[in-house]
């Protein structure tokens, strides 16, 4: 397994060659983009096996870079700074159709959205929450955009009858609520948090249906290559390091990401697009 010096180095090594845009891709570094919804020290965690399935499967060297935010990941995708791209599906969809990145594969099982309130002396119920505060990671996160939606269709109104705090992960919107800054949080129903931190939850709300994230390949990545990559990732699945990797993410596998499962997606496309420029 990758050393945290290791992962640090890979880290620096992306911020610092990524912004040749798509010279790289043809350099020996394949360029291998993350969610921007978890700390470094999480990310480390997640991507260990990855990372070192395809170091062993590539003889070039793996640049992993955690985006700030989804602003920042969609500004990088703008400009080809990945090779290879885990995305939120609503983004990976919304590069697909206009800047002709191609989706891979998708996690499954899908998941939900929900609010998470403090288990021992959170709300009760969603009405509870007027005049008060919930973190979310991203406003323009699918799973944000989803629970507003839901909560309005409830009668609650961002900025009426409760504010939004952004925060820069699912770790951070969690210390925010046991903290007292505010008394809910969005997350997906599994995974990224840790059982410690749910264990201190409970769900005061579920909504809608989220796909799973999906990895996306550059289009300055030659079909060859993409090919190559996606036969990867699917061997990569049914290791036995993949089960630690998907489990923390919240899946249990990895397939084709489809049409029809990118067209799912087509009705979040403006609302992602508005809320990434």
């Amino acid at each position: 397994m990758l050393s945290r010096r290791q992962f640090i180095h890979f880290s620096l090594s992306l911020t610092m060659l990524g912004w040749k845009g798509v010279a790289m891709a043809k350099s020996s570094t394949l360029r291998l983009g993350t969610l921007p919804v978890i700390s470094i020290r999480r990310a480390y965690e997640i991507y260990s096996p990855l990372i070192d399935y395809f170091a062993n499967k590539h003889s070039q060297p793996i640049s992993l870079e955690t985006p700030p935010n989804f602003k920042g990941m969609y500004q990088r995708i703008l400009k080809n700074d990945f090779d290879l791209l885990l995305s939120p599906p609503h983004i990976a969809r919304l590069a697909q159709t206009k800047l002709g990145w191609h989706p891979l594969v998708m996690c499954r099982p899908g998941h939900h959205s929900e609010l998470l309130v403090k288990d021992a002396d959170g709300p009760q119920t969603i009405d509870e929450l007027r005049g008060k505060t919930i973190a979310v990671l991203d406003s323009s996160a699918l799973v944000v955009m989803i629970m507003m939606n839901a909560l309005e269709k409830k009668g609650l109104v961002v900025d009426r009858d409760f504010k939004v705090i952004e925060t820069r992960s699912y770790e951070s919107s969690e210390l925010a609520v046991k903290q007292g800054i505010a008394q809910a949080m969005v997350a997906r129903s599994q995974g990224i948090l840790g059982q410690n931190e749910r264990d201190r939850m409970k769900t005061l709300f579920q909504a809608g249906a989220l796909p799973g994230y999906v990895f996306i390949a550059s289009p300055v990545v030659s079909r060859h290559q993409r090919q190559q990559l996606q036969n990867q990732l699917l061997s990569f699945t049914a290791t036995p390091e993949a089960a630690s990797f998907l489990a923390k993410l919240g899946y249990e596998s990895l397939s084709v990401a489809t049409e029809a499962d990118m067209k799912q997606l087509d009705p979040y496309l403006k609302a992602t697009e508005n809320s990434l420029i």
